[in-house]
């Protein structure tokens, strides 16, 4: 596991890169990273950091059955998650980016219809989950709109009940707007109408045998140690 978290703290170092690294002089102008709900300010860029948040996700899968229809059920999953954020390019909320990291996911509940679900990062397809704050901000007032983030994650769901874990071979995008960092009492989730392709983990190339049709996130605070 250390490796492969070395292996992502360069990739992200790579991302960061390529958006260009903040000056010394940014750095310093940057906010120290938040511990708490009550650092967090508003329209305003903190240092990197590490947040290990509470996270709910509700999540619409499509299990396949042959030649019946698909089971569907939303599932409510809570838990948490990690995010390794870099320092943002500039100090101004209105043009700084962020490169962000899921290092940790773990989040879990229990379906009427399939029964227990658990989510959790996929480690083995060997692509990084990791996104970005993005520059600009959504509206044209620059000092108090939110800004867009989006998240690219390559899952793993196990369901015990019915025999399988499955996995997606193409990104989960999450998107949230976001008006403070980490986003602690925000949400998003996927786009309407996106939907992705999950697969066994025992046949990896076979066909898929579930949809994820949707997601929608609530992020909560720091867990309690």
């Amino acid at each position: 596991m250390k490796a492969i978290f070395e292996e992502q703290e360069l990739e992200i170092g790579s991302v960061h890169e390529r958006n260009g690294k903040p000056h010394a002089s940014t750095i310093s102008a940057l906010n120290p990273s938040p511990k708490s709900v009550s650092d967090i300010q508003l329209f305003t860029m903190p240092r990197g950091g590490v947040d290990r948040l509470n996270f709910r996700t509700w999540d619409t899968i499509a299990v396949s059955r042959p030649g019946e229809e698909p089971i569907v059920d939303t599932v409510e999953l809570r838990g948490h998650y990690m995010i390794e954020r870099s320092d943002p390019t500039s100090a101004d909320w209105r043009d700084a980016s962020v490169s962000i990291a899921m290092r940790e996911l773990s989040v879990s509940g229990v379906s009427e219809k399939f029964g227990r679900v658990r989510a959790s990062v996929n480690y083995e397809i060997g692509i990084p989950s990791q996104g970005q704050v993005k520059p600009g901000t959504v509206y044209e007032s620059p000092f108090d709109s939110p800004k867009d983030c989006e998240m690219e994650g390559y899952m793993q769901f196990q369901l015990p009940d019915i025999g399988m874990t499955v996995f997606n071979k193409e990104p989960i995008r999450l998107r949230h707007r976001i008006t403070h960092i980490p986003p602690v009492g925000q949400g998003g989730g996927t786009r309407e109408g996106l939907e992705v392709n999950l697969y066994r983990t025992d046949d990896p190339d076979g066909s898929p045998v579930a949809v994820l049709k949707r997601v929608t996130t609530h992020i909560g605070a720091w867990l309690l140690d």
